[in-house]
């Protein structure tokens, strides 16, 4: 009697070791993997999209994201500021391609949309599509001005756009216009509202809404 509990005893037990070790499997199965979020340099949360676009705003400078792990293992990367925006657009007078003279003092009271490409550019190249069907949601509104600049002279341009779409009012022969500007590597999309202040500034465009976001900030729409 005294064995048939002993091995009753080991049965329950063997029993209760099983499934709390299958308790503890189930518990490692579904534990979440760390989080990973990012902010940007004002502390708001920012999507993944959004952190690679101003992580390469400036791709051609030392990258200063501070990188952070919490106890329960998330990890904070906190981005550093992208100094043009906030700043003052320098002042340009332009012809485009078609004649159209575009000054800043005639943009007070609109927003510009500006995009620095040329011709040899495989990235740029790939993001006119994306541009176009960007610049048509806003429609034929007078208060927006698409511009698209580029050191490529006229005669080369014209030979592109008969062969590419590209809606954007064209500038060609405009290097000097794109140097006061200072900026690094191509494409280059920047925002500059009804006040002549640059408020986005960006290389890569994987976040379309947060573009789109700017834009309609600028012209205060919904």
């Amino acid at each position: 009697m005294r064995n048939l509990s002993r091995n009753l005893a080991r049965r329950v037990f063997a029993a209760w070791v099983f499934t709390a070790g299958l308790s503890i499997a189930l518990v490692a199965q579904t534990k979440s993997p760390p989080k990973t979020l990012f902010f940007d340099s004002d502390g708001n949360q920012v999507s993944n999209n959004e952190f690679v676009d101003i992580r390469m705003a400036n791709f051609h400078y030392p990258d200063r994201t501070i990188v952070k792990t919490l106890e329960d293992g998330t990890v904070e990367f906190r981005l550093q500021k992208i100094p043009q925006e906030g700043a003052q657009a320098p002042a340009f007078e332009v012809k485009t391609l078609d004649g159209k003279v575009v000054r800043t003092t005639d943009l007070k009271g609109k927003v510009l949309v500006l995009n620095f490409w040329f011709i040899g550019c495989p990235a740029c190249i790939a993001m006119e599509p994306k541009l176009n069907a960007f610049k048509a949601k806003f429609g034929d509104r007078d208060d927006v001005v698409f511009v698209a600049m580029t050191a490529d002279p006229a005669a080369n341009v014209k030979k592109y756009l008969a062969k590419e779409r590209f809606d954007f009012l064209q500038v060609t022969d405009a290097k000097d216009v794109m140097e006061s500007f200072v900026f690094g590597g191509y494409p280059k999309n920047i925002v500059i509202d009804r006040y002549g202040k640059i408020v986005y500034w960006r290389s890569t465009i994987y976040a379309w809404e947060k573009f789109e976001s700017v834009v309609r900030s600028a012209l205060a729409i919904s």
